[in-house]
């Protein structure tokens, strides 16, 4: 690269074929060298931007080239709303319904929706969920359709983020699939991008080829919802309702009861500049993925259950049938409780599942099966219900008796419970077995009397080796599987002096 002082050099060795300005330049007279300095540094400028240009496909360093890059690999930057559960105090001496969709006002003047309605009792009280979003609706007349037809998204007024778009029309709605993975035509969709500028639009398909496009005159409604991103309520302040809907509203006192989801900002460039090189981040197809588990827990993230796999699984555990060709397997239960659960309470006697027909899946199956089929629908989606085996263990401790024996249990009963129980992350995914060294590593870092001294610790699971091949098994440890007893003993601890 050349910079300012290389020009200015050049320009000097020149100056002498010019023997009428040459001693006013040597004389340093702003007339001649202002001007001269003026487009060395303009050349100066011009070079570094070359030279940026030619490192800028590999090391892209350039906002506008992050940003395009982005858009080329289909990443829209978008914000995640906060939720938060809110506790509503009826001062009234009538009952009170709070209804979803209420948009509500907190501290900060930010706009929060409903999410889950909630009666409240006369003089009583309940909780309900809202999320920090605002909605806008807009209606766009089409236009000189066109294959693949957009809208633009308008950008937020304010300081608020974009972070969900619904799409309808006169017939419905229409439902989002990211770039159009197996779109069959005449399917109502529509996809979502952004471009270099970060302009946002709406796209729809290719009438005969993917999707339908809309016609000249049809109106689209477009339900936009943008949110503040990161913001953190404090813990029992106020919320309002928007507008006072009836006298009743007016005794109703609302107020923050406990953070659910954080909110977050839009990533930054800095994070996006790295995000771009890793196609299995951001590619939420499971096809690209082969990972249709960490599709449906992407999807679902509340299930209080959950297991998918395959046929090479599935024959390991019941043999190989016709119906397993081709097919995906899950077994589910969301945390409404709403699928079938067998329990098995002899793991000597094993329960097997039962296949669940497709005219008694629930709603939560069915969105999972359509999730499922609309990533690849070359698969069939087989449910079975979950099999339900609590694990036994018990454990034998010895302890100093400077430490209380009732409160050295309560700690290992906490540590193990957070670790192996139903709410667990292992026993979500289900198959989980707790391994002796993972549980005495455990209770040895979460439980400082095991490690004082000459304490010692004897743990016994109960785990019959065919339990472990079953996909479909809820395996968790519950408080009624686990006995723990600890004994204080006097234990010498080697000092000085003593």
């Amino acid at each position: 690269m050349l910079t300012k002082a290389d020009f200015q050099r050049a320009i000097r060795d020149t100056i002498a074929s010019y023997p009428s300005i040459a001693p006013l330049y040597q004389a340093g007279d702003p007339r001649i060298t202002q001007h001269l300095d003026a487009m060395a540094t303009m050349l100066g400028m011009l070079s570094a931007q070359i030279e940026a240009a030619h490192a800028e496909p590999f090391e892209k360093t350039r906002d506008a080239t992050v940003l395009a890059d982005a858009a080329m690999r289909g990443i829209v930057r978008k914000g995640k709303s906060a939720r938060v559960r809110v506790r509503a105090i009826n001062t009234g001496s009538s009952a009170f319904t709070v209804e979803s969709a209420r948009t509500l006002l907190d501290s900060s003047g930010l706009l929060w929706r409903v999410e889950t309605p909630a009666a409240v009792p006369a003089g009583g009280e309940a909780t309900f969920e809202a999320s920090q979003v605002r909605s806008t609706t807009i209606t766009h007349v089409v236009s000189g359709t066109e294959p693949f037809y957009a809208i633009e998204i308008p950008a937020p007024e304010d300081d608020s983020y974009l972070c969900a778009i619904a799409v309808s029309d006169v017939d419905g709605s229409f439902e989002y699939r990211d770039r159009y993975v197996n779109t069959a035509p005449d399917e109502r969709v529509f996809h979502v991008e952004a471009d270099d500028r970060q302009r946002t639009y709406v796209r729809f398909g290719f009438d005969g080829v993917v999707g339908v496009q809309p016609k000249d005159g049809a109106e689209i409604t477009l339900t936009v919802f943008y949110t503040s991103g990161e913001v953190s309520p404090a813990y029992d302040s106020p919320f309002s309702f928007e507008y006072l809907g009836s006298p009743a509203e007016s005794a109703i006192e609302m107020r923050m009861d406990a953070l659910l989801i954080a909110g977050q900002n839009p990533m930054p460039m800095s994070v996006l500049r790295d995000l771009a090189r890793y196609p299995s981040v951001y590619d939420n197809n499971a096809v690209f993925l082969a990972e249709f588990d960490f599709l449906v827990r992407r999807n679902f993230p509340t299930l209080q259950f959950l297991s998918v796999w395959n046929e090479s699984a599935e024959e390991q555990a019941r043999g190989p049938a016709f119906d397993n060709i081709n097919a995906i397997f899950v077994a589910c239960l969301s945390s409404e409780g709403g699928e079938s659960v067998l329990i098995e309470d002899n793991p000597d006697a094993p329960v097997p599942p039962a296949v669940i027909a497709d005219a008694d899946l629930t709603a939560t199956q069915q969105s999972i099966k359509a999730a499922i089929l609309a990533a690849d629908d070359s698969y069939r989606v087989r449910f079975f219900t979950p099999v339900r085996s609590k694990i036994r263990m018990s454990i034998n401790a010895r302890v100093s008796t400077s430490y209380v024996a009732s409160d050295v249990r309560e700690k290992m009963v906490e540590a193990l419970m957070a670790e192996f129980g139903p709410a667990s992350a292992a026993s979500r995914r289900g198959r989980q077995r707790p391994l002796y060294q993972r549980v005495y590593a455990l209770l040895r870092k979460k439980v400082g009397a095991l490690s004082d001294g000459e304490a010692d610790l004897t743990v016994n699971i109960v785990e019959p080796e065919s339990l472990l091949a079953r996909p479909e098994m809820w395996r968790y440890l519950d408080t009624d599987t686990l006995s723990i007893n600890v004994e204080t003993v006097n234990i010498v601890t080697p000092s000085w002096g003593g």
